[in-house]
């Protein structure tokens, strides 16, 4: 019965994306490129169609050369003093951490109204998560706070419709 509850969750959908032909999401989606968001946060990959092992186990054929939109790099980055706990984790250092997934960050709130964003959930909605990005991400922030307010907006209704 385990075997089929991993599988279960190794396999469970993304949630689809919502408001994609609001404007304000359309314009976001390009705001999102040019502040460079898309430097760690990547928006698509297709996976892999060799031998592949999801916790031990083979992967099923059907996910196997899928293109799949994460918005992640899934790669280690340095976010800076503010978001450091100085604690090594494998080979990532107490400033560094691993691009988190925006798909479904949207419904965040909905499936748990207390939680907050970041690795740690001190941010309490995707603008205080962006300004705390630091680091390698310090640019895109800058480049997000140089925005004005109706464009910053925009940047945030595309990330919650991812």
């Amino acid at each position: 019965f385990a075997d089929e509850v991993v599988f279960y969750a190794e396999t469970l959908a993304v949630p689809a994306r919502r408001n994609i032909d609001s404007e304000s999401v359309i314009a976001g989606a390009q705001l999102f490129n040019q502040v460079n968001c898309t430097a760690c946060h990547h928006p698509d990959f297709i996976t892999q169609t060799g031998e592949v092992q999801l916790g031990g186990v083979p992967a099923p054929d059907a996910l196997k050369g899928q293109h799949i939109y994460p918005f992640s790099d899934m790669l280690l980055h340095d976010m800076g003093p503010g978001l450091a706990d100085n604690r090594r984790d494998f080979t990532a250092n107490g400033n560094e951490w691993k691009t988190r997934p925006l798909w479904g960050i949207g419904l965040t709130k909905t499936v748990n109204p207390g939680a907050g964003f970041l690795h740690d959930g001190r941010a309490a909605t995707i603008e205080e998560a962006i300004l705390w990005h630091g680091g390698e991400a310090e640019q895109s922030k800058n480049n997000f706070i140089a925005l004005a307010p109706t464009e910053r907006q925009a940047l945030i209704d595309f990330v919650m419709s991812l």
